[in-house]
């Protein structure tokens, strides 16, 4: 494993989630186009993360949506 792998795989996450400089994300780009291994744990990662955010995803049931508009609309309303 070269420098290289180090610094990609310590910033993968970041680099997943956009959170990297433009400059730092070009790299990790770069590198991971040129080195097979850091590609894998990459595509694995990203699917990772797909696959927990749908599985994990719930939907709020509507009368529970209902309620919280209202209270809102309460708690502005005795703001004002």
């Amino acid at each position: 494993m070269s420098d290289r792998c180090d610094e990609a795989l310590a910033n993968l996450y970041l680099y997943l989630d956009s959170e990297l400089d433009r400059v730092s994300s070009d790299r990790i780009r770069a590198h991971l186009a040129d080195c097979p291994p850091c590609d894998g744990v990459f595509r694995f990662e990203h699917r990772l993360k797909i696959v927990v955010r749908e599985r994990l995803r719930e939907e709020v049931p509507p009368h529970v949506i209902a309620k919280i508009r209202a209270a809102l609309e309460t708690a502005h309303e005795t703001e004002i």
